[in-house]
């Protein structure tokens, strides 16, 4: 069991408590699959993943119109994130609230353990580098750890963090510079090649950081969502700049950016969903009609007017108009347990 940090869910998910507020029903407290924590786009169709608070992982191969539960290893666990290797879509991450990582090499079918080396098993984030070597980071509450071999083993890689719980991670494409999120020290940074990791919180200050947002062909150019607000860098993390012009609450749960159109960027808050058309210089909530204002996770297909997937309390929804309008989707109930389990 991790250590209390004082959430008002403490007592119903400590696993998730660390990383970001949820509802209760997306902590599990009514039954099925409880909240979407994360989600992830394969493709152009696309196949969309959706990890659980409560009922493990779930899979669309119509573009989030229909849902089926992943069965194998991960049923029934806490799916925190969920990566993807941006060189192999077929090759996967899970990271779990409590049984590590689990990797997929076939499109997200079948999942094994993939925890050698991996000395916490409570883990926030996931990150894929596509240079070479591949780089895999995990954050966990005791700092973070990176693979070289695609998941096979793992090294703790904390030096330079000065808080070892971390709650975001991300990879700039094409330069390959990581960046980590923590709870309470901001935002850290390891260029290719570099042996520590290095502050780059200037602007932003000690808010935990909840997820960031890369700019797919500008690296230098990102978003980063904490607790105090929405932060823009375009210098690859040095400075940091306010981008809340719009937004009615400053708890930033999940945030993404359209990889067809970058300067449109999704954030999902305490307080609902909202948009920004101009690279986050203003932002306008955005009615999705389900009457749900607390969502956990947010992601955009690739390819011009991608469809964008939200997750909330047992549902996705998923708007292929630039989120004017929408369509709530139920998950399936987990099974039952077996007798075994019980």
């Amino acid at each position: 069991m991790r250590p209390p940090i004082g959430s008002f869910l403490l007592a119903l998910l400590p696993a998730l408590a660390a990383a970001r507020p949820v509802s209760p029903a997306a902590a599990g407290e009514s039954a099925g699959a409880g909240g979407v924590l994360a989600l992830a786009v394969v493709g152009t169709s696309p196949t969309v993943y959706a990890g659980t608070a409560a009922g493990g992982l779930y899979r669309s191969v119509d573009g989030g119109e229909h849902w089926s539960l992943v069965e194998g290893n991960l049923a029934g666990l806490s799916i925190a994130a969920l990566a993807i290797d941006p060189a192999d879509a077929a090759t996967m991450y899970a990271g779990t609230n409590g049984a590590g990582v689990f990797r997929s090499s076939d499109g997200g079918r079948e999942w094994a353990e993939s925890n050698s080396g991996l000395a916490n098993p409570f883990v926030e984030a996931l990150a894929v580098a596509g240079g070479s070597p591949k780089a895999v980071y995990a954050a966990t509450d005791g700092g973070v750890f990176r693979s070289l071999d695609g998941g096979k083993s793992w090294k703790e890689f904390r030096e330079g963090l000065a808080d070892p719980f971390v709650t975001a991670l991300a990879v700039a494409p094409g330069a390959e510079t990581a960046y980590a999120g923590t709870r309470s020290s901001g935002i850290f940074k390891l260029e290719k090649g570099a042996s520590r990791w290095a502050g780059a919180s200037g602007g932003l200050g000690r808010a935990t950081v909840r997820g960031f947002a890369v700019h797919p062909s500008e690296p230098s150019a990102l978003y980063a969502a904490t607790e105090a607000g929405l932060f823009k860098s375009t210098t690859a993390g040095d400075t940091w700049s306010p981008a809340n012009a719009g937004l009615t609450s400053t708890s930033i749960l999940a945030l993404a950016i359209d990889p067809a159109s970058p300067s449109r960027l999704y954030a999902a808050t305490v307080t609902g969903l909202f948009r920004s058309a101009n690279g986050g210089v203003n932002w306008a909530l955005v009615e999705t009609g389900s009457g749900a204002s607390f969502f956990n996770a947010v992601a955009v297909e690739r390819g011009v007017g991608g469809t964008v997937f939200v997750g909330g309390d047992g549902a996705v929804l998923k708007s292929a108009d630039g989120g004017k309008t929408w369509k709530a989707v139920k998950l399936p109930p987990p099974p039952p347990p077996s007798e075994d389990e019980e």
